[in-house]
């Protein structure tokens, strides 16, 4: 049984997430925090010294949850072909569901925008790493160069996450639909992965 600690502290945290995500990081306070999670202020700075670090934990936490979420998601698909689709699906509705202004708040702050691009970095590599390593083993996709294209796949993206990218929503998820069509063929190459892709394509277009 989790002390009673623990669980001011889940509830802090929880709390948090709901306010920033619903009002954004400027208009929130730590007294605001505090009083809605049925807390001391003193309790929250007993384990953060600034609002900002409380909201850099929040994000991490958020992020982990995500990536949690969407191995889960991969795991349960069999060939490269889906996994890479899931992957890239995933990120897109959770990068369409962002709002615009709550964006601008984390870029404009260098510390917390360092921080958790590079926690977001470390950890997507790693499934990208996975997928790619697990789709040559099985001959799914063509052999490369893992490291380079694990980078390739991470990277790309983030070519269209500029401060304007984020203004006009329709915009962004048009260019991310876009990116993500590319990215998912162009892997599979050559005569063979076309093939590959055309099974997958007709298996998928069929009726249960």
């Amino acid at each position: 049984m989790a002390k009673q600690s623990e669980k001011k502290y889940a509830k802090l945290l929880d709390k948090a997430e709901e306010l920033f995500w619903k009002y954004g990081y400027t208009s929130v306070s730590v007294d605001r925090i505090a009083k809605e999670a049925g807390i001391s202020k003193m309790t929250i700075y007993k384990h953060f010294h600034s609002k900002e670090e409380l909201f850099i934990e929040v994000l991490m936490n958020n992020t982990e949850h995500h990536i949690n979420k969407l191995m889960e998601k991969i795991n349960e698909k069999d060939h490269t072909f889906e996994k890479i689709e899931t992957m890239y699906s995933y990120m897109l509705e959770v990068n369409s569901q962002l709002s615009p202004v709550f964006v601008k708040e984390i870029m404009d702050r260098i510390n917390i925008m360092g921080k958790l691009v590079a926690y977001k970095e470390k950890r997507t590599l790693e499934m990208w790493r996975h997928i790619v390593e697990d789709g040559i083993k099985k001959k799914e996709i063509r052999e490369l160069d893992v490291d380079f294209i694990s980078n390739l796949l991470l990277y790309v993206p983030t070519v269209f996450t500029k401060t304007d990218s984020y203004i006009d929503a329709s915009k962004r998820v048009k260019m991310f639909e876009n990116l993500f069509d590319f990215m998912r063929y162009g892997l599979l190459g050559g005569k063979e992965g076309a093939e590959n892709a055309a099974k997958y394509i007709d298996a998928d277009r069929k009726p249960e």
